[in-house]
Order: structure tokens, then sequence, then C-alpha cells
């Protein structure tokens, strides 16, 4: 069976049309080093030297078993299983015997050398034809997947110098047959990559001369001298000071050899009946891409755009396409372009302005303009040299035609501006980074694809139904290239060129944050190079302010939050939030961060990864530590104070230091925490890798913010900053600490069913505290310990682990006394003893006022409505639950609030008002359902029911009862019995008049 070897690539075996797997890296680089010198025998020393930089003491042994598993490769596919005809081997070294049409290296140097050789007799056509047969065989940096020793590295590098010249020679072929207008926009390209390489430029100068844009031609020239005279310090050489000065004097030897291929002028001379104009309507576009998804919106507001007939427009429809670099702005220029240009008969103009491009100039409008109007059919002799003159002329030339023209990277509108058509039934497409906004235009902001549409991207691209084979793998790759387009298309690309993997394979790969964007590079493609051009924008301007926004695009970066809020990139960068406002929204005009409103930002996530890369290249480690410290402490202050204002109980002495905001009130702490939760997970986990004095501070602010969201049913939001805490308290390597965490820990566990857990956690607390010798410590552990007793379904154990907390707590902190007296009323009303509950729950009110706790003193007057209840007194039982929901509501405790409703309704049934009981049941029901709360709604439930028993509604009330018992009868260990026990008072208490005493 024929083979085919692939060394100008992805190192590749074909047999039978697919590509085969070759093995572990060290044998593809054997196979790699035995292919470069292929029928020529490798000594064993070179062998162990390009494969290992320290060999071990059995590289020869690995030597050989490398051999060995590629001679049976070789072997199988060649159909021959000793493969010994393939690889031969002596005490020399290795040989590997390639017939010279099965290496595509050998391939390659042959169809240069016959292009050459054409080239050198005249045959220019031939040598074309030769050149690019030597280019369709290179697919990408030689051995790209293998990891090069020191000859092989030298081998490849000789190996992309001769594919740079075998280029230039291809470009010298096409110039000599005609073609110079076609090699311009390659040749500007491979200037940017290689600015010093003079024949290159050489031929631009050339090709635009023959294009008729002499202008752009000595414009080239002088690039090539300021560039060479900054960066070199030399002169350009003496062929491009010769060329330059036969382009001054117009000299007749410049024309090309054979005029007639590539005519610069090809209409024939106007004439009064007959004015200028091409033999056929320009078409210029771009082919239409195949692989094309989403942007279904962006399409039809283009078509709308270009094809309103309202007869308002006195000028050109123009569009404006713009976002971050790779997002897909020309493929969506061209589709649009392409459906739409069946209504523009009189041509479609397509120009690539290079706008976006660092290091390459940008086309300049009167260099466009001559391209245009050539285009349209005006002699180049006739193209005006005064760009007012020339967007004049373009004016005149369109205003009677239907024209569409797509301009494909802009840099602003300076330079689209005078290239806009005059006539109202021309189009313009736009693509810029920027959105010109001084145009009068239609601007359309293009960002990430959704899920589903990078999903269908990959599946198209990719093309063999991996995606769908394996979905799980499909949709992590598509989150790893963050919906961004460019990323999507590059994994695609290196899929469908590696048929041999699965998508696991490169999601495993693209998994790795420090690696990510290395593997997001094919062929020419790489996501690095579209952030490099973007963020050298601001790298190199004149203008201070955007050299000042690149340093804080590496130094926010840093930052692992999901959001960045003004204050908090003010404190990072330590300028005052008015100045880093002004830096953010040059950061987002530039698409290198993305609003998400007025003062808050954010990242996308590979953008993320490229500004700490750079930050990593360009800041000193001691700097990047210092912002991270300085943004994260005040961020995790910010935390602390919030906590103070939630639960002031359970926070630490008051927060002190720079804040990202002032939380003075506690509306402001919920309103905070709502809006920054996520910021605030995330914070913490970063500050529990950075430093030792931020898992202190995490220790210290995050204990109030988690409890407080237990109360806002978050409970998966809860557990994220437990584990946080978790990790910070093996940090910080202190007792006191590890005992707090234990005791969230164990809430956690109790809500998620672990009772055994929750109990051994809080067991563990309550022993650290005692031999740390912690009064205060041990009586708040046994008030949990009774908390959690009580809860499941032990109230006279936990009233005598609560009673021994009372009495530890009473000379200590009354914030800690308030929860225990609090937990032992519950427990004293379970028990049935109501006057005790009441005095004690009495006491707890009074502390938690004068400490200002919110949301303890909401849970104390739900419980004291309940106990007035209990004592007949009902008016005072409303009164104090109507206060409690109102304060649960402010504090956002969504817990009590559902318990809160439940209870009223309850109070309102024992006074007999129906109407109001069924109001508040209907509204408890609501949110426990919303909250997921399912005892909360099978309490909710049975309510209902009995409150339409009482109406006499017998039918509905046994609905509402299955229902309830459906719920019940899956939560055996979830019921509270604080509310059972108020609940089970429905019918005994029913009759209670409404005017029982207070």
């Amino acid at each position: 069976m024929s083979l085919r070897f692939q060394l100008l690539g992805p190192l590749r075996i074909i047999s039978a049309g697919r590509a085969v797997p070759v093995g572990p890296q060290k044998q593809r680089a054997m196979l790699a080093t035995l292919l470069l010198s292929a029928n020529e025998r490798v000594s064993l020393d070179r062998l162990v030297g390009e494969l290992w930089d320290q060999p071990p003491h059995s590289a020869v042994a690995n030597l050989r078993t490398y051999a060995s598993g590629l001679r049976r490769l070789l072997g199988e596919l060649d159909g021959e299983p000793a493969g010994a005809d393939r690889l031969a081997a002596n005490a020399a070294g290795y040989q590997l015997r390639v017939d010279p049409d099965e290496l595509d290296l050998h391939r390659f140097q042959a169809a240069i050398e016959q292009g050459r050789t054409a080239l050198a007799r005249g045959d220019h056509a031939a040598a074309t034809a030769r050149f690019r047969e030597a280019l369709d065989l290179w697919r990408g940096r030689p051995a790209e997947d293998v990891r090069p020793g020191p000859e092989l590295g030298a081998r490849i590098t000789l190996l992309e110098e001769q594919h740079l010249s075998l280029v230039e020679d291809l470009i010298q072929a096409r110039l000599a047959l005609g073609e110079h207008a076609s090699v311009t926009g390659r040749l500007r390209l491979l200037i940017t990559a290689h600015p010093y390489r003079e024949r290159l430029r050489h031929q631009l100068m050339l090709a635009l001369y023959r294009s008729g844009d002499a202008p752009a031609a000595l414009t080239a020239y002088a690039e090539t001298r300021a560039v060479f005279a900054d960066q070199l310090g030399l002169e350009p050489g003496t062929e491009l000071t010769r060329l330059h000065q036969a382009i001054l004097r117009r000299a007749p030897e410049l024309s090309t050899p054979d005029t007639a291929a590539e005519p610069v002028d090809p209409q024939p001379a106007p004439t009064p009946g007959n004015p200028p104009g091409p033999a056929e309507p320009p078409r210029q576009l771009p082919p239409d891409p195949a692989a094309f998804v989403g942007r279904v919106d962006e399409l039809h507001a283009i078509e709308r755009t270009c094809t309103a007939a309202d007869g308002s427009r006195t000028g050109p429809a123009v569009v404006v396409l713009h976002g971050p670099g790779g997002m897909g702005k020309t493929t969506l220029a061209v589709r649009a372009a392409h459906r739409l240009a069946g209504r523009y008969p009189d041509g479609q103009l397509y120009l690539e302005l290079q706008g976006g491009a660092p290091g390459m100039p940008g086309v300049e409008p009167l260099s466009a303009l001559g391209r245009m109007l050539r285009a349209l059919g005006v002699p180049a002799r006739d193209v005006p040299l005064e760009l007012a003159e020339a967007a004049a002329r373009f004016r005149s030339e369109t205003a009677t035609r239907r024209l569409l023209i797509v301009l494909d990277g802009a840099a602003g509108a300076q330079q689209i501006r005078p290239l806009l058509p005059a006539g109202p039934d021309c189009a313009v497409l736009v693509t810029s980074r920027r959105p010109a906004s001084t145009l009068d235009a239609v601007r359309l902001r293009l960002d990430r694809l959704s899920d589903a549409e990078a999903r269908q991207l990959l599946d198209t691209l990719c093309g063999d139904g991996r995606g769908a084979a394996d979905p799980a793998a499909a949709d992590r790759l598509a989150m790893l290239c963050d919906g961004h387009p460019l990323a999507l298309r590059i994994a695609g690309a290196r899929l469908a060129a590696r048929p041999d993997w699965p998508v696991a394979v490169l999601a495993d790969r693209l998994d790795n944050e420090r690696g990510r964007l290395d593997e997001l590079r094919a062929d020419d493609l790489a996501i690095r190079s579209s952030f490099w051009n973007t963020y050298r924008q601001l790298l190199d301007s004149a203008d201070p302010d955007d050299r000042t926004a690149a340093a804080a695009f590496r130094s926010l970066s840093l930052l692992r939050v999901p959001e960045i809020p003004a204050p908090l990139a003010a404190v990072t960068i330590g300028v005052p939030e008015r100045r880093a406002l002004t830096l953010l929204d040059r950061l987002t005009e530039t698409h290198l961060l993305e609003a998400v409103g007025p003062t808050r930002f954010r990242f996308h996530d590979l953008l993320r990864l490229y500004g700490a890369e750079l930050a990593e290249e360009t800041d000193p480690a001691a700097e990047r530590d210092r912002l991270v410290l300085r943004g994260l402490t005040a961020y995790l202050t910010t935390v602390l104070r919030a906590g103070q204002l939630l639960r002031p109980q359970r926070a630490a002495e008051l927060a002190t230091g720079p804040t990202v905001v002032e939380l003075a009130t506690l509306d402001d702490a919920v309103r905070w925490v709502d809006a920054e939760l996520a910021g605030i997970i995330a914070a913490a986990r970063q500050a529990c890798d950075a430093a030792p004095q931020l898992s202190r501070l995490c220790v210290a602010a995050i204990p109030s913010v988690a409890g407080w969201l237990q109360k806002r049913n978050r409970w998966a939001e809860a557990d994220a900053l437990v584990a946080v805490c978790e990790r910070a308290a093996t940090v910080t390597d202190d007792g006191a600490t590890r005992a707090k965490v234990l005791a969230l820990r164990a809430t956690l566990h109790w809500r998620a069913g672990s009772l055994e857990a929750a109990c051994g956690a809080l067991e563990s607390a309550l022993e650290l505290w005692r031999r740390l010798g912690d009064r205060e410590g041990e009586g708040r552990a046994l008030q949990n310990l009774g908390w959690f007793h009580h809860r499941t379904g032990s109230p006279r154990r936990a009233a005598d682990l609560v009673r021994a907390a009372v009495e530890l707590l009473a000379t200590g902190n009354p914030v800690w006394l308030a929860m225990a007296l609090h937990n032992l009323a519950e427990i004293e009303f379970e028990l049935g003893n109501f006057p005790a509950a009441g005095a004690h729950l009495t006491r707890c009110l009074a502390m938690r006022r004068e400490h200002d706790d919110a949301v303890g003193e909401a849970m104390t007057l739900v419980a004291l409505g309940r106990t007035h209840s209990q004592l007949g007194r009902h008016l005072d039982a409303l009164t104090a639950l109507t206060a409690g929901l109102r304060l649960c509501r402010r504090t956002g405790n969504r817990e009590d609030e559902w318990e809160a409703l439940l209870s009223r309704s309850e109070v309102h049934l024992r006074m007999g008002d129906v109407a109001l009981a069924h109001r508040d049941g209907e509204e408890a029901l609501t949110l426990a359902r919303a909250v997921g709360d399912r005892y909360g709604e099978a309490a909710a439930l049975r309510q209902l029911g009995r409150v339409r028993e009482r109406r006499g509604e017998r039918a509905a009330a046994d609905g509402y009862a299955r229902q309830a018992d459906r719920i019940f009868a899956d939560l055996p260990g979830r019921r509270d019995g604080v509310l059972e026990t108020f609940l089970a008072r429905a019918d005994q208490s029913a009759g209670v008049p409404a005017s029982a005493g207070r």
C-alpha cells in the first residue's frame, strides 16, 4: 500500500487517504528527524541529541523502543509486518527508506527547482505553475506539532527561508505575467511579517506602479525608508533606490513585459455618447463564505438599511460593522454583500483598507480612490493626484450608479469619509474595530456567538460528525473558545486537519489556561495576532492616554473577576475614578474591554488570558503582585463592611482601609452584594492563591455574607464561599478560624441532608474551641449543636445544649447571646412553653435592635409574632409578623419571608379573616416555589387547603391536601418543628375573636 509522509505542516503519515496516528512525542520527533534525512543513515548520537536536552542513561534503549514502534506501524501500513524494508538499523544508527514521491518535502523541493529553471528561461507561466505546486504542499511550519531539537530546529528554519524565497519567486513570475494588481494585497501582508525584506518591498513598489498607482508606489518607498532608518539605521539598498528614481521619471522599462495580460485601461476611449466605464461592471467581492452561522439579526438589519425605499435618503446607505478583531466582521460583510449584489447592477467594489493592522500602514484615501476610480473605468492617467479632486471625481462617477462598496478594515471615520459615494442608490458596508461614530451611518456591534451558534460553527468546520458524536466535549470546546468566531474557526480548522482527533482531545488541550492561546493557532490564523493588532494600536500610539490604557489593560487582566466596576479598576491601577473611567472607555472603544453598564466592564475570557500573558512578559513580578494585592484588598474590605451591615454579630472588627465603594446602610449592603456576588466569589478564590494576608481577610469577610446568603436561599453561592473559607483557613493555620468554618460547613451539610457530617463538623468545632480555652467560642459551638438537634427532632437535647450556651455567653458579646436566646425560645415554643419563649424573644429583640442586626431582628419578630398568637394575642401577633415581613423583604431574607407570610395567614385564619389568610397563603406558596423550598411549598399547600375548608370548599381543600401530602412524603426529615407546632392549632384556635387581648 502506498504511503505518504508529510513534514510541511503537522507531521503526518497518510495511508489510504487518511491520517494515521504516529505515536508519542519522542517517537514523532524521531520520525521527523529521519524524514529530514530520508534515505540517509542518521547516527545514534544525532538522534539522542534531537530527542533529549539531557539524555537519560537509557536513551539508546529508548531509541530502540521508538524505532520498534515505528517499524511495527510502517510494516502494518505497508502490509509487511516486519517493516524492515522501511526502517533499517545497524550499530551506528537508523535509515528510513522513502521513495521521492512519498515525501512532501522531496516533491516540494523538486517543484521549486523546476520552477526556477522555467523562470530562468523566461517561461513565466510554467514557472508560476510549478511554484504553485510547491506552495500547495506547504501546510504550515514544518513538523509544527513536534518539539524540535537543535538540528531539527535549524533545518526547519532553513525550510521556512526556502518557503519565503519561493513566495518571492512566484510573485516575480506573476509580475512578469502582468498580474501586478493581484499581488499587492499579498505583498502587504508579507511585508508586515517580514518588514526588512527588500525584495518584497521592491516587488510591492513595482506592482503598485504597474497598477497605475504611482503615488502609492512612492508612498511605499517613503515608508520603507522611514522603517529602515528608524529601526535599522540604514538607507534602502541600491535596487530599491534605482526603482524609486525610475518611478519618479516614469521610466518606460518599468512597464510590464506583456501589457495585454492585465491592462491598466481596458475600456474603449470615451465619446460623448459613451461615457468612461469598464467593459463589464466590477465584481470584486471575495467568495461567499461557506462556513457561516448566526448573525441573523445583523443580516436583516443590513438588508433593511440598504433596501429602504422611503425616498428620504439623499446619500448612500452606510452600515458600519464594528467590534473586536476576529469577531467575523469581514465574513458578515461579504455574506451580506453577496445577498445584496443583485440590487446593484453597476458593480460591487471591495477594498482592504488595512486600518486594523499595526505595523502595516493603512491605505491612504487618495490611493483607495484611485483604485475605485480605475475599477469604474477611469483611465489611470485621468485619476487626480490630489485628495479633494479625487473624492469629487469619485462622487461624480457614482452619482447616478447603483453601486455596492465594501470597505474592509477601516481605521476610522477620517479614512472612510472621502471614500463615500454620492448617489442615494449606492450602499457602503464598512468593517472597523472602531464604531466611526461621527459618520452618518447605521452601526452594528458584533460580539461573541451564542452557545448554539458556536456549536454549529464547529460542526460545520469539522464536517464529519465528531461534534455530534460527543456533544459534551463539543460544548466544552465552544465554551473554552468563549464564543469567539476566530477562535472557533481555528479550533474547527485544527479538527479538520486532524481527523484522528476526537473533539475531546482538542478540548483537553485548550483546558489548560496557560497554553490555550498557544493552541489557538492554525496555518495563517492565530488568536494572538488578532489581539496583538488591537493592543498595539494603543501601545504604539503617540497619545499618552492610549499608552496608559494599554498598561491598564495589562493590569486589570490580572484580576480574575467576571466584571470590573470602575471603582475597583481605579483602586487597582492607582488613579482617581474619573481617570479610570476615561481609560476604561478607551479600552472599550478599542474592544479590549466590553461595557456592561455605564461604569461596569468585562473581559472576554481569551482577552483576559492575553492581557495577563502580556503583563507577565512586560511588567515586573513585584509590580503585578502589588496591583493584585491592592485591588483584592479593597474589594474584600468592602465585602467585610457589607457583612458588618448584613449580620453584625458575625463580622470581625470594623473594616478599615480603602474600599471600592462606600456602604453606609443595610440597603447599600444588600444592593452591593446582590450586584457583586459573582465577583465576590471569584475575588475570594483568587485571594486565597495570592497572599496570606488576603486569606486572613477572606476568613474575616466571608462568614457574614455566607450566612446572609443562606437566608436568601442562595445555597450554591454560600457553598462556594464556604469552600473558599475552608481553603483560607488552611493557609492561615488558625484554630479559631477552622472552628468558625466548620460551623458554616455544618449548615450546608444539614441543608444537603448529610446529618452525620453536619453533626461531626459541629462537634469538631466544639472540641477546637475547648482546646483553645475560648469560652465564647465554646458557647457559640454549643448553641450551634443545640440548633442542629432542634432541627433534627431532638428538642429536649437541644434545650440542654442551648441553656449551657446561654450560661457561657452571658458575660460575653451580647450579639452571640441574642442568637442563643432566639434559638432557646424556638425550642421552648416547640416544647409548648410559650410564656418562656416570649420572654426570651423579647429580651433577644432588644439586643438585636441595639446592635442594628436587621436580619436577626426580622427573624425574632416573626418568631415573636407566632408566640403572641399562641398566647391568644393575635393583634400583637399581626403587628410583629408584619414588621418582621417588612424587614425580611428589606434584607433579602427570603427563607423567613415565606415563613412570615405563612404564619400571618394562620393568624388571619384564627381571627376569622379567610380572605387575608388566603392571600398570604398564596403569596407564601409562590415564594417557597421561587426559592425552591419544598417543605415551604408543602406547608403552604396544606395551609391553603385549610383556608378552602374554612370556606366550605371541600373538594378544593382535598386537592391541596393531596398535593401537600405527596411532597411531605418525600421530605421525611425536613419538617420545621416550630412551624408544625404553630400550624397544628389551626382547628383549635379557629374561633378566637379578633378582639383578643394584646
